[in-house]
């Protein structure tokens, strides 16, 4: 009888095992949550709300001329007292010159001159890339999209009450970014419709507002050379890292259900 119980709870630990390889690899490629606003966030009464800040999550969204992109978010509905600065735009000929800026305005900060106004009461303090730091090339492998990390900070927290992270551009270029925050990976059980729609809004935004005659690359002073060539079409692209990316995904299921059989006929023929 003992040896039974024992057996059932080997078997019931592997299945166990399995069922969780299956979420995490399920949802591993959105362990960085993605939003996606509706570009109406241009100021303070209409900025987007973020999540849990501790929750690790991406926004992605375009900066337009003489606009900024706020963004919202609650320090009491967060366990954290830090807020991570992230700031990313694609690896596109289109953005190698763009560098936008943040401005974390809280009411515990002192105001200072920004090139657009906030409320009453709140002062700011602006992050950016500045010429002495490097420029990292962040390659994201489940998604297999490149950007260029422009800014990398965070924030000490010490107040509660509504903050705002504020994309903007002194100069008035326009482009696409993502800012992300929040470190704690949350996975869920997403739908495989949903899955795929997040994928596939990610690769869209990581290829070319505008097709470009030839493959252009990027002069490596502080950031590497752009590695998309001209030789397949966006849609092409997009739907072959789609299967590239399911592949490898349904690689690791097969792996693990293959594991598991093994060790099942091994364990069958050790205690019978």
């Amino acid at each position: 009888m003992l040896f039974k119980l024992r057996r059932v709870k080997l078997y019931l630990g592997l299945i166990l095992g399995l069922t969780l390889l299956f979420c995490f690899v399920s949802s591993i490629a959105e362990a960085h949550r993605p939003a996606f606003p509706d570009g109406l966030n241009k100021s303070a009464n209409t900025a987007f709300q973020l999540d849990d800040i501790d929750i690790s999550q991406a926004i992605y969204q375009v900066l337009d001329e003489e606009e900024q992109v706020w963004l919202s978010f609650y320090p009491e509905q967060s366990s954290t007292q830090v807020a991570i600065i992230q700031l990313g735009i694609p690896v596109l000929e289109e953005t190698k010159s763009f560098r936008p800026k943040v401005a974390l305005i809280s009411p515990s900060l002192e105001k200072i001159d920004l090139p657009f106004e906030i409320p009453a009461g709140f002062g700011a303090i602006v992050y950016e890339s500045e010429d002495g730091n490097a420029i990292r090339e962040f390659h994201e492998p489940f998604t297999n999209t490149k950007s260029w990390i422009l800014i990398e900070d965070q924030f000490e927290i010490v107040e509660n009450g509504i903050h705002y992270v504020v994309i903007f551009s002194d100069t008035n270029q326009s482009g696409k970014f993502w800012f992300a925050t929040g470190t704690k990976e949350v996975f869920d059980f997403s739908a495989r419709s949903e899955l795929n729609e997040n994928i596939s809004k990610v690769k869209s935004f990581h290829l070319p507002s505008v097709v470009l005659p030839t493959s252009t690359k990027v002069p490596r002073k502080d950031i590497s050379k752009q590695t998309d060539t001209a030789s397949e079409s966006d849609e092409q692209k997009l739907e072959s890292n789609e299967r590239n990316y399911f592949k490898s995904t349904n690689g690791y299921l097969i792996g693990g259900v293959v594991v598991l059989i093994i060790v099942m006929v091994f364990v069958r023929r050790r205690f019978t």
